[in-house]
């Protein structure tokens, strides 16, 4: 078991848990958790341990009841059919309807394939309005656009998959279209609307075998909205260059912490060539960079957001590869009331006057630590 006593991990009080069933099936307790009232973003099972959730401000067991091979075996059965083939090779997700919830399932051995485990992270069954997310108009805007390359950039788990699907919702509540994604897995499901959706799955067992081939195959497709899941290779890099050059608004996430490491991390992927800096510079409209911060109770995350609107002087500095001017830039644009960008200190200053986060918490979604310090000593005067 590996909740012995002197395991720090805290147990939900019964408060917490209210009606939790700690006796019924893993599919049970997990039903249970997912209609549940209580506040989390992931469930985490490990074989001979108790259910664990992650909440906004700690990691917390659901009982001191743990959770059998066996168990976890008719889990993953309902998962995956083949989990014994796929999980032998290496972890694997699996995205499932569950009843009323939509799930990310990733599944894996440890301690040598000895014993298994899951994480499970749950997803709205139907985007959410856009107005909803704690964006700015600004970020909100990028969804009246018809052309060119959208950036989400932000750390793993920040949330960017939710507002790509309400950006995408709220295009196909407004106009007409072809709206293409290409995930791994597909998460939230998107409703058609007034536009036909094609979602497909990256994977073995999916629609296409890549990003990238996703990419190259939507082009043929007659797309007006395209969304690549994640840039994690230069081919899927310059693939996204290249559709927003030949017509559709095109968005798509890159893992970096802040905009301009995200448009380093872009130009890096397409060769540090100035051919390429140069496409990027006429083709990109914006970059949201995105961190999901919990609340001062601990109950909620709230969303911190980066918004850069590609201006003719963000263009030339593209242009030039000079990104380490674009935080200077951003700086001046912040000001100008309808420069269409801001930072994430704007944001994160927002939410801590309103009591809504942290001093700590903010300063670990800054991305600029240095000026963030100042703005608190200011606020504290």
């Amino acid at each position: 078991m590996d909740q012995p006593q002197y395991s720090k991990i805290e147990t939900l009080s019964l408060s917490e848990s209210g009606d939790f069933p700690s006796n019924g099936t893993l599919i049970e307790q997990i039903l249970s958790l997912l209609s549940s009232g209580i506040v989390f973003s992931d469930i985490i099972i490990h074989q001979n341990s108790p259910l664990m959730l992650r909440q906004p401000k700690r990691l917390v067991a659901v009982s001191d009841i743990p959770v059998t091979g066996q168990e976890l075996e008719e889990f993953f059965e309902v998962i995956e059919p083949n989990w014994e083939e796929r999980i032998m090779e290496r972890a694997f997700d699996r995205a499932k309807d569950l009843y009323s919830a939509r799930l990310r399932v990733n599944c894996f051995t440890f301690h040598g394939r000895k014993r298994l485990g899951c994480v499970i992270r749950r997803f709205p069954t139907e985007p959410l309005a856009l107005a909803t997310l704690g964006l700015r108009p600004n970020a909100q805007a990028f969804a009246k656009l018809t052309s060119g390359l959208v950036l989400i950039v932000g750390d793993t788990c920040q949330g960017k998959s939710t507002t790509i699907s309400s950006i995408l919702d709220e295009i196909n509540k407004r106009r007409s279209g072809h709206i293409i994604t290409i995930e791994d897995p597909v998460e939230t499901i998107i409703p058609q609307r007034k536009s036909i959706i094609t979602q497909r799955e990256v994977g073995t067992d999916g629609d296409v075998a890549s990003f990238y081939l996703g990419a190259l195959d939507a082009l043929r497709e007659r797309p007006d909205v395209i969304v690549i899941g994640e840039i994690r290779d230069a081919q899927t890099a310059q693939e996204a260059l290249a559709l927003s050059e030949s017509g559709p608004l095109v968005f798509a996430t890159l893992h970096a912490r802040s905009t301009e490491l995200g448009l380093q991390k872009m130009l890096r992927l397409l060769g540090n060539a100035d051919a390429q800096a140069q496409t990027l510079a006429s083709s990109l409209r914006g970059v949201i960079c995105q961190a999901l911060l919990p609340s001062l109770a601990g109950d909620a995350y709230h969303l911190a957001t980066e918004c850069l609107t590609v201006t003719p002087e963000v263009s030339s500095i593209i242009e030039t590869g000079n990104i380490a001017g674009i935080r200077a830039l951003l700086d001046l644009l912040s000001v100008e009331s309808n420069s269409g960008s801001h930072t994430m200190n704007d944001d994160l200053l927002r939410l801590i006057q309103a009591n809504m986060v942290s001093v700590e918490d903010a300063r670990r979604g800054s991305t600029d630590p240095l000026k963030f310090a100042g703005m608190v000593k200011a606020l504290k005067r």
